[in-house]
């Protein structure tokens, strides 16, 4: 379960890339909150804060339900933390810069970071108040991913679909509620349908609040300093 939980955090938010934004937010924090339920009937709930830092690259997520620990996402490593002890780690993807955290700072979230990614529009089209725009993929995944549909209302990303091979779609993603600080646009509810190979359906619903840009007074809570360093 604790792998699954992992993929399903981070496996949506691979693809991004950086922009210069007029106002430099930086950094965030916003408490949280994860409900994943799996096609067999399994359930899961995380609650907690999050914390990012686009500078830093690190993204710690300072869980206090179902237990109190830490994940904390540095390079290409998660460690999970309790007690102040690493309890276990995994190599993954090198995920921060890529996700919708570092996208929302970075004013890249609108196209996904897709214009930013060496991504290139292959069509748009209009349905009712939806802008659609497919995209061609670059050469290096396209063994992973074959097509990817970014639909958007008005000037705000309303939902990605993600194709993988026979144009067989694999994740699909919905942006909602969104929160506005000043120039600052953040998705207040992000729902994710994730496919396996039977086809099953997964489903997660990530939820965020109380956001919190450019946050000074609270240095140590962007770092950790794990064990071996």
């Amino acid at each position: 379960m604790i792998r699954y939980i992992n993929r399903l955090l981070f496996l949506a938010f691979f693809i991004a890339g950086l922009n210069a934004s007029a106002q430099d937010y930086y950094r965030m924090h916003a408490d949280f909150t994860i409900k994943i339920k799996r096609a067999e009937g399994q359930a899961n709930l995380t609650k907690g804060t999050i914390y990012y830092d686009k500078y830093t690259k690190e993204l710690i997520y300072d869980i206090s339900f179902p237990s109190k620990e830490k994940w904390v996402v540095q390079d290409s490593r998660i460690y999970k933390i309790k007690s102040d002890k690493i309890y276990f780690t995994e190599e993954i993807p090198s995920v921060n810069e890529f996700t919708v955290f570092h996208l929302a700072l970075n004013s890249s979230l609108e196209y996904f970071g897709l214009k930013e990614a060496n991504f290139a529009v292959d069509k748009v089209e209009k349905k009712g108040d939806l802008v659609i725009s497919y995209w061609k993929i670059p050469m290096q995944i396209q063994k992973m991913i074959s097509n990817i549909a970014l639909a958007k209302k008005g000037n705000q990303l309303h939902s990605v679909v993600i194709m993988g091979k026979n144009n067989q779609i694999i994740n699909r993603q919905f942006f909602k509620d969104y929160i506005k600080i000043d120039g600052f646009e953040f998705p207040g509810t992000i729902i994710q349908i994730f496919y396996e190979e039977n086809r099953q359906e997964n489903y997660q619903v990530m939820e965020f609040k109380n956001i919190v840009l450019n946050d000074t007074e609270n240095d140590s809570e962007y770092h950790y300093e794990l064990e071996h360093e």
